[in-house]
């Protein structure tokens, strides 16, 4: 006996604010900026791209080309996009610098936050 399957379709999750929220973390949390580009072209679908495109002041078509898998959005429309969404772009570093030299020249040792923790 054949498995019987359904089309999964994403549009189908992302029906609450808390839904789009948590998607749009995990995306963000995958480090991978197509998947990430999906995601945000995902969310604008889900609200409505018109409406979107009208928050964001981008044109529909360019919605379409840059939020998808392979889509590539300059700075300045991420920050457009986020900000409807409700976030901001914000940069943290991977890892702690842990010593610099008297000079302020960096030693050359890194380790992670949680590295850095278990030497204190």
């Amino acid at each position: 006996m054949p498995l019987k399957t359904t089309k999964f379709d994403v549009q189908d999750y992302l029906k609450t604010p808390d839904q789009q929220a948590a998607y749009l973390e995990a995306a963000l949390e995958s480090d991978d900026p197509s998947f990430i580009a999906a995601a945000i072209g995902d969310l604008a679908k889900a609200r409505g791209v018109s409406k979107f495109s009208r928050e964001t002041g981008l044109s529909r078509e360019a919605i379409y080309k840059t939020f998808r898998v392979g889509g590539n959005p300059t700075l300045d429309t991420l920050s457009k996009a986020t900000g409807v969404l409700g976030y901001k772009l914000t940069l943290v570093p991977k890892e702690r610098i842990v010593g610099s030299s008297a000079s302020g020249h960096l030693s050359g040792q890194r380790a992670t936050a949680a590295k850095a923790k278990k030497r204190a």
